[in-house]
């Protein structure tokens, strides 16, 4: 089954909506009668989705004594899977490690993503297989850790279509899954502060400027090779396909346009700035100027 998902602007609200799945959900609960429960097999480190697969990757221990592990998602040929922003339309993925064992927390670290037309709008993601890498904090350092996903994501050739799978595997160093994991682990963007250098890029400065009822983010970004801008903010705010223009001096201005925000916004928010060069890609979180509160 596939379903269209787009963000409701015109609603006043930048959410995913799948209407289309919840009433087929619906259906299907009410239309299937109850089966007898049937155990499920235990899972295995990989997955078979729609027009996809899933595995985790355990590539050893890291310095600081942290797991070093990863999800790898690979796609059919002109298929495509989101960001954790997913854009103007599509579904982030959603992560359930409940079912893991000595695991305290479970960090996942993104690839910088392309901006593509889905032929709604611009969505954020990933046009080929992608791993991303995990940081994996044990309990107990000293036991087995055996990380087990549940996870639902999405796909889009032309359509977005919901599929997942659910994946387990006791960790251990794998020289193989280290080198597969390695080119995106350098493709995480590098956390940096406002300023400052890395990749050959730096966000100078950010703010929120408003003419008239037209509001965006503004960056002054130093640096060669810049491809995209992509804008997060906090609960509510939403933003479109930055625009980028090359200065006199050699800098970029990158001005991100508002799409919504809460209508109680006033005062500074915080968003934090991916930026997408050729060398690299940079994350800065920038705490931004005040916006006059929404008629």
């Amino acid at each position: 089954m596939s379903i269209g998902c787009f963000r409701d602007g015109t609603a006043g609200r930048a959410a995913a909506i799948c209407g289309v799945l919840a009433l087929a959900t619906l259906w299907l609960g009410t239309a299937v009668p109850t089966a007898p429960a049937v155990a499920e097999p235990a899972p295995s480190a990989k997955a078979q989705g729609e027009r996809s697969s899933i595995a985790l990757l355990s590539a050893g221990r890291m310095p600081d004594g942290a797991w070093r592990a990863g999800l790898s998602i690979a796609l059919e040929p002109g298929f495509k899977t989101y960001w954790r922003d997913p854009g103007d339309s599509g579904v982030p993925p959603v992560f359930d490690w409940s079912g893991s064992r000595n695991v305290a927390r479970v960090e996942v670290e993104w690839p910088a993503p392309r901006r593509f037309f889905d032929g709604v709008g611009w969505s954020i993601g990933y046009k080929e297989d992608v791993v991303l890498p995990l940081r994996v904090v044990a309990q107990d350092a000293g036991a087995p850790v055996v990380l087990d996903l549940k996870l639902d994501y999405a796909i889009c050739e032309k359509l977005c279509i919901p599929t997942g799978g659910h994946v387990a595997r006791e960790l251990t160093e794998s020289a193989e899954d280290a080198a597969a994991l390695a080119p995106f682990v350098a493709r995480v963007p590098r956390e940096v502060a406002l300023g400052e250098e890395a990749a050959g890029l730096a966000v100078e400065t950010a703010a929120i400027e408003r003419k008239g009822d037209d509001i965006a983010v503004v960056a002054r970004i130093a640096g060669g090779g810049l491809e995209d801008v992509f804008v997060e903010g906090e609960s509510g705010w939403y933003f479109d396909k930055a625009e980028l223009t090359r200065q006199d001096d050699g800098r970029t201005l990158a001005r991100v346009p508002v799409a919504d925000r809460p209508k109680a916004a006033a005062g500074p928010t915080a968003a934090k700035l991916t930026v997408v060069g050729k060398a690299g890609a940079i994350s800065v979180s920038a705490r931004l100027d005040a916006v006059a509160k929404a008629r």
